[in-house]
């Protein structure tokens, strides 16, 4: 009654292996963190809501503009922390655009 075939034994640890694959799988998903307008996904939020806009402006093109120069001018391999979205704001800053 206690003894198992070799065959039982390798598909019990089959079984276990894969329900222990699927844990690990399921603890390692990546965030996506939201913040009102936009989806912050490359370490830079740019959300409507934080800015006053001048008259004549696209938001939208304005802050893709922006948030673009600041991933070329600091790529992921030397990314320091917050320069990328200091970058963007004074991009903003700069095309007429007030901080609230």
């Amino acid at each position: 009654m206690g003894t198992y075939k070799l065959g039982e034994r390798q598909g019990m640890k089959l079984w276990l292996g894969l329900w222990l694959l699927v844990a690990m799988v399921a603890g390692c998903g990546f965030t996506v963190a939201d913040k009102g307008s936009d989806v912050n996904i490359s370490g830079i939020s740019l959300s409507y809501f934080d800015w006053v806009i001048p008259a004549q402006s696209d938001w939208q093109k304005d802050s893709y503009e922006c948030g673009r120069d600041a991933r070329e001018t600091f790529p992921s391999l030397f990314r320091l922390p917050g320069r990328r979205q200091m970058f963007a704001e004074r991009c903003l800053i700069a095309r007429g655009y007030v901080k609230r």
